[in-house]
């Protein structure tokens, strides 16, 4: 039977720049095997990654897909579950490295067969290129700062709004709903996005991964409306009673939450905001209703401008990762045409036999 498959992203383009949870891909002490893939625009990383996942979901594994932000089509990491084995791109912007090298982890690196005279005969012409993409990231994420500052002054607006009382009384309610019981254990919690900032725009895979769960609470609203509240005190609440929690961050600010899951519940706190701007089938909640109406008609110019200015500074930073990603294709043309990819196929079809080992 063919494995399961999920599809995330272990970071992404924020305001902060690129933020980033490879460390709760797997923990270390749950891993049998963290391969760190080195090399490279353009040396099969992904490919690779693709390929050995494909091969062991038709094994029977469940496997987690985690895309790259600054394309998302290409991958940054596969987790292959139950086999717990994690193979990560390691190189800029993230940079991973083994920890335990040899013992739980280690390199694998595709650069071996890059053709290093061919590249340096050719270094005059990649210098230009790499500046100009890390310019054009700059810009960009200088945008996503700008609209970060506007959305701010939007979100103080509603928090002014925000009757607290009645945030309390829809903390308690929902609380009281999906929590019966405790787990006798101390509760786990891991980080990822399921939202980014990518070169095909605003990019989400929350349809996919809140399909599976029967109890579904949706938090409608705009930025302050205190959704942020609401799945924090749920989150402690979970995490106090034991049980295991996901969490993804929003991408505008990723010291806060956009969703949650609690598995052992089968119930995800979901939220339809101004960035992933979707609609859930589910318990939904209208946030809007905890706000002093007044005081928003009050300040309604405002708001809209806000508003407006926000989505046009996005789609201006949101352009600028979008430039990174053609400016991309072109260097990794520099490094497809100096690679040995008889080799690279070579060593990952060595690395998929060896993996195929851990079976036993």
């Amino acid at each position: 039977m063919t494995g399961r498959e999920r599809h995330l992203f272990p970071g992404s383009n924020t305001p902060l720049g690129p933020y980033f949870f490879f460390n709760y891909i797997i923990p270390t002490k749950e891993a049998r095997r963290v391969i760190y893939f080195k090399g490279g625009p353009g040396t099969g990383k992904s490919s690779a990654m693709k390929k050995i996942g494909n091969i062991f979901q038709n094994r029977g594994y469940d496997v987690e897909y985690f895309h790259c932000s600054s394309d998302n089509e290409s991958l940054d990491a596969i987790l292959i579950k139950g086999l717990n084995v994690a193979l990560i791109d390691g190189t800029a912007p993230h940079m991973q490295d083994p920890v335990y090298p040899g013992a739980v982890d280690e390199t694998f690196n595709l650069g071996v067969c890059l053709d290093e005279k061919g590249l340096s005969s050719i270094k005059e012409e990649l210098y230009p290129i790499y500046a100009d993409n890390s310019r054009s990231y700059k810009r960009g994420f200088n945008y996503f700062k700008a609209a970060a500052a506007v959305h701010e002054d939007w979100r103080n607006y509603n928090l002014e709004a925000l009757d607290k009382v009645k945030l309390n009384d829809l903390k308690k309610t929902l609380r009281d709903k999906i929590f019966k019981d405790n787990v006798l254990a101390i509760g786990k919690e891991r980080h990822l996005f399921c939202t980014a900032l990518t070169p095909n725009g605003i990019i989400t895979f929350i349809d996919e991964l809140v399909a599976p769960f029967k109890n579904v609470y949706v938090l409608n609203g705009d930025p302050g409306t205190g959704k942020t509240e609401v799945l924090n005190f749920l989150k402690d609440e979970a995490l106090n009673r034991g049980f295991f929690v996901e969490i993804f961050h929003d991408v505008i600010n990723p010291n806060r939450i956009e969703h949650i899951f609690i598995p052992d519940l089968n119930v995800a706190i979901v939220t339809s905001n101004e960035v992933n701007r979707k609609s859930f089938e589910g318990e939904n909640i209208k946030m809007a209703d905890l706000l002093n109406k007044d005081y928003l008609d009050k300040y309604k110019a405002e708001i809209q401008k806000d508003e407006a200015k926000f989505y046009d500074l996005l789609h201006e930073g949101l352009q600028c990762i979008t430039k990174c990603k053609k400016i991309h294709d072109v260097l990794e043309a520099y490094y497809v045409s100096n690679i040995n990819f008889e080799t690279i196929n070579v060593m990952v079809d060595e690395l998929v036999q060896r993996l195929i080992s851990y079976e036993n």
